[in-house]
């Protein structure tokens, strides 16, 4: 996993491209997202850097994952549309368990964790270098959020 674009020093390093090969790809795909080099987005790719030393630390396998892009991929609604219908969604893929009022970072966390479960199972694509890019699940984006075609998810 790479955190910071080529060139650049640190996450702090303001010289140089804001964005990573692997979010690059992502916005040739229609995926919105922010660079981790903007503002909040330091803090949260800092902490990510640290908890992938512990886990990698302990032989396990870590990727990164982005629950917006995969909710745009997998044809369900963000969060922004209300956590609600994102719960819903998680739910018409079979995603089991998952509680009433639960907040939209875990909802976020329950998108990356069933990328993570497409990723053993070899129906994810990684944008950017294999070990260093964002794990997405296979597919494309629906353009505008609206279903060009139906995708089914097995459990």
């Amino acid at each position: 996993m790479r955190f910071r674009p080529a060139g650049r020093k640190s996450l702090d390093d303001r010289q140089g491209d804001h964005l990573r090969e692997s979010e690059r790809e992502l916005l040739r795909h229609g995926i919105k997202l922010f660079p981790v080099t903007l503002g909040p987005m330091r803090k949260l790719a800092k902490r990510g850097i640290y908890i992938r030393g512990i886990f990698e630390s302990k032989r396990y396998t870590v990727i990164e994952a982005y629950p917006g892009g995969a909710q745009d991929i997998l044809r369900i609604p963000r969060k922004k549309y209300g956590t609600d219908k994102l719960k819903a969604g998680l739910e018409r893929l079979g995603i089991e368990g998952l509680k009433d009022g639960l907040s939209d970072h875990e909802l976020d966390a329950a998108t990356c964790a069933f990328v993570g479960k497409l990723f053993l199972e070899g129906k994810s694509i990684t944008y950017g270098a294999p070990g260093k890019g964002i794990v997405m699940p296979k597919g494309e984006k629906a353009v505008s959020n609206q279903i060009k075609k139906k995708h089914t998810c097995k459990k």
